[in-house]
C-alpha cells in the first residue's frame, strides 16, 4: 500500500515483537540505540544507525561500505562496550548493512540528531537537515584500534588464547582447540576435499586405504565424504534413468554409473560381475552396462545349430 496512512489505521495494525530474556525485540532496539551513541562515539553514530534487534543479532545501517568494513573489525569492542550498556539483554553479534532512502541521504549530510536533540528541538529546527564538520575518518579508525588493544589487552589478561592459523583471540570456554571455529571449519573442509578427490578417482577405496594417504582423515569425516558424493551421483543418475528409458544414455552417464557402483559396493570395476549391477542398479542397467547378451546367445545358438548339422 503507497500514500499517508491514517495514525488510527496504523496504531490498530500495529503488533509488539517477539519476547527475548524478557524485552521485545522492539524494546530491545530501542535500549541498544540508546546506548549506541556512548558505546561508538558521537562520530560513528552520525554515519550509523542501529536498526533492529532479533535473535541476538543487532542489526546496523551505515553510511557506506567502507563503514561497514570499519565497523565489522571493531565489533568485538563494540559488543563490549553494549552489553556492558545494557546487560540483561543476549547480544551475540553485530551486522552491518548499507543504508539506502531517506536514511542514506541522512547519511550523507552528517545529520543524525542524538536523543537530546529530538527531545528539546522544535519542529521548525528539526525541518531541514543540519550540515555538520566532516568526520576526520584516520582519526576516528585509530580511536577504535585504540579501544580494540585495550579490549586485547584485558583479554590476554583473561586467559585468551591465540589460534595457531590466524592469530584471533580465542575465548577460554573454546580454548581447547589450538584453532578459531572459523579456521576449524576451513581445515575440515580441506580435508574433506582431498578425500573426495581421492574416491572420485578411486571410488572402492576404503577409510584404512585412505587413510593411509592421508593421514589426518577420520572415520567420520570418511562417511560424510563418501555419503555426500553418494547423494550427488544418485541425482545425477535418476537425471541419467530418464535417458536410459530414452535409449538416449551418453558416455558420461555410464562414467557416473561406474562410479555409483565402486563407491557403493567398495569394488573396483574389474571385479564387479553383472550380478552385482543388477543388485545395485536393476536389469536395465546391467544390461545397458555390460551389453544385452540374449543376441550374442542367439547367435552362439544358430552357429552351434550349424555346425552340427
Amino acid at each position: 500500500m503507497s500514500g499517508p496512512r491514517r495514525l488510527h489505521d496504523l496504531i490498530a495494525g500495529w503488533r509488539p515483537g517477539r519476547v527475548r530474556g524478557g524485552r521485545s525485540d522492539d524494546v530491545a532496539t530501542a535500549a541498544l540505540s540508546a546506548a549506541w551513541e556512548q558505546a561508538v562515539g558521537a562520530d560513528v553514530a552520525r554515519r550509523s544507525r542501529p536498526l533492529r534487534f532479533r535473535n541476538g543479532t543487532l542489526t546496523v545501517l551505515t553510511a557506506s561500505s567502507t563503514w561497514s568494513d570499519e565497523l565489522t573489525l571493531h565489533a568485538p569492542a563494540i559488543l563490549v562496550s553494549l552489553r556492558r550498556a545494557v546487560p540483561d539483554l543476549s547480544l551475540l553479534r553485530l551486522r552491518f548493512v548499507v543504508a539506502s532512502g531517506r536514511t542514506q541521504l541522512l547519511f550523507e549530510s552528517g545529520y543524525v540528531p542524538s536523543r537530546d536533540a529530538r527531545r528539546d528541538a522544535s519542529p521548525a529546527a528539526n525541518a531541514a537537515p543540519v550540515a555538520e564538520e566532516p568526520v576526520d575518518v584516520r582519526e576516528l579508525v585509530e580511536r577504535l584500534a585504540t579501544t580494540q588493544r585495550a579490549l586485547d589487552v584485558q583479554r590476554d589478561a583473561a586467559g585468551w588464547t591465540r589460534c595457531a592459523a590466524c592469530e584471533k583471540r580465542i575465548a577460554p570456554a573454546a580454548s581447547a582447540s589450538a584453532l578459531c571455529a572459523p579456521c576449524t571449519d576451513a581445515r575440515r573442509r580441506r580435508r574433506q576435499a582431498a578425500i573426495e578427490r581421492v574416491l572420485m578417482q578411486a571410488p572402492w577405496s576404503s577409510f584404512g586405504e585412505i587413510k593411509n594417504a592421508l593421514p589426518d582423515t577420520t572415520w567420520e569425516l570418511y562417511e560424510r565424504t563418501r555419503s555426500s558424493l553418494l547423494a550427488r551421483w544418485q541425482a545425477e543418475m535418476d537425471a541419467a534413468g530418464r535417458r536410459l528409458r530414452r535409449g538416449s544414455l551418453s558416455p558420461q552417464d555410464r562414467v557416473v554409473a561406474w562410479s555409483y557402483i565402486m563407491l557403493a559396493s567398495g569394488l573396483a570395476q574389474k571385479d564387479l560381475g553383472r550380478a552385482a549391477v543388477d543388485n545395485v542398479l536393476g536389469r536395465q542397467w546391467a544390461a545397458a552396462l555390460f551389453g544385452d547378451l540374449a543376441p550374442q546367445r542367439r547367435e552362439a545358438g544358430r552357429s552351434l545349430r550349424e555346425n552340427l548339422q
